[in-house]
């Protein structure tokens, strides 16, 4: 990522569509919130400002901010970023949390909220642009983890995907309804310990022949996870051989664990037994 000062405020854009002489409601649901509730829930990180578009340079080729993410609509192949870059600071002066749902991208001011679409699946999530890249050609948006494994691309790595901006009212209803805080927050952990006593395991993997479920086994040992193993179930007339971490028995494992597996290109879930 290109760690880079800058940050351009955001106009809520507020706008009606006509077709046919009837005007259309707009694409998310909930009640008309004020703009003190929009700023409270987004609660915006970015610390950097700068009040003119921005320009600069990268590995010889020169970049122009836009002044706005009013009407952006592009598609492309998004990738996404993880463990190596967790907690390092982003070009509008937050930190990065992989767990969160944010992006980043070349063009697009500081911060803009975008929804982008898997168009292979049809799954979307809303985001948060508060970094800068990916600078590769061929590619639009840098996704989080969080963001990846919404619209299911962790395992291909990238996507062809739909960016379309969204307004800061769209975004806000998106986070009150979701809350996509933290995936595998330590929160969610402790509360799982609590109530059920059971012990915590994580799955990362289901096959239906071993051999994968063996390299996949060979690749976590080798990042340093040594309670990992297969688990062989039927399934009606089918055999699947999961791959599971664990049981997990305290908070420093389980932190430690999620870091060494998330900087892998695993589909992650949480189960309890």
């Amino acid at each position: 990522m290109y760690f880079n000062t800058v940050k351009i405020n955001i106009t809520i854009l507020i706008f009606a569509v006509m077709v046919s002489g009837c005007s259309m409601q707009n694409n998310f649901s909930g009640p008309k919130m004020s703009k003190k509730e929009i700023t409270k829930t987004l609660n915006d990180g970015c610390t950097i400002q700068r009040n003119k578009r921005e320009r600069y340079k990268i590995d010889g080729k020169r970049y122009r901010t836009l002044s706005s993410s009013k009407g952006y609509k592009k598609r492309g192949v998004a990738s996404w970023y993880g463990s190596q870059f967790d907690g390092k600071a982003t070009a509008c002066g937050e930190r990065y949390d992989m767990y969160k749902y944010t992006a980043a991208h070349k063009t697009l001011p500081l911060p803009s909220y975008v929804n982008v679409k898997n168009l292979t699946n049809g799954k979307s999530v809303i985001v948060k642009i508060n970094d800068r890249g990916p600078f590769v050609d061929n590619r639009i948006i840098d996704l989080s983890y969080a963001a990846a494994k919404k619209i299911d691309m962790l395992s291909a790595g990238t996507a062809v995907v739909r960016v379309t901006t969204v307004s800061e009212e769209e975004a806000a209803q998106s986070i009150k309804k979701k809350n996509p805080k933290s995936i595998f927050s330590t929160n969610i952990f402790e509360k799982i310990v609590s109530r059920n006593k059971n012990k915590i395991l994580i799955q990362i993997g289901a096959f239906t022949e071993e051999k994968g479920a063996q390299e996949l086994k060979k690749r976590v040992a080798n990042i340093g996870v040594n309670s990992v193993f297969i688990n062989k179930a039927r399934s009606g007339r089918r055999i699947f051989y999961r791959v599971r971490v664990g049981p997990i028995t305290n908070l420093e494992s389980y932190e430690d664990t999620i870091k060494k597996l998330t900087s892998l290109k695993l589909d992650i879930n949480l189960i309890s037994q």
